[in-house]
């Protein structure tokens, strides 16, 4: 199954234009908002909060090393979350977004590394101001 959902989530991230990011960025908060709402997974609003500041940063210019493939990723899995059709409906009490979490999860499983480098530089950066 985690074979599955990482091939779904490369599909998927292929259609991530800069065109469709940008129309992604604007819509982050909405998304922000959408996962403090979900109770059953407590770490996705801190997860999502992560991945929509790693998708502004990114998209404004201030960290162009992260590699595009892990914000296309990122950027899909936060549409993942903010579309009404899933693999498991939003709305089944108790489960509805163990697919949008599994999701989440995957990419920051596969990212760490350039991720956690955005962290570093990200603090750096606010240090240095």
């Amino acid at each position: 199954m985690r074979q599955d959902l990482k091939t779904f989530i490369l599909e998927g991230a292929r259609r991530i234009t800069p065109v469709r990011l940008g129309r992604l960025v604007r819509q982050l908060p909405e998304i922000r908002l959408a996962a403090t709402q979900v109770t059953e997974f407590p770490q996705l609003p801190d997860q999502v909060e992560f991945l929509a500041q790693l998708l502004e940063d990114f998209y404004s210019g201030l960290s162009p090393d992260i590699p595009y493939t892990a914000i296309a990723e990122a950027a899909f899995a936060l549409s993942y979350l903010r579309k009404g059709i899933d693999i498991i409906p939003d709305s089944v009490s108790g489960v509805g977004y163990a697919d949008d979490a599994a999701i989440i999860n995957i990419v920051f499983e596969t990212y760490k590394q350039p991720f956690l480098d955005h962290v570093l530089e990200r603090k750096s950066r606010e240090e240095a101001e």
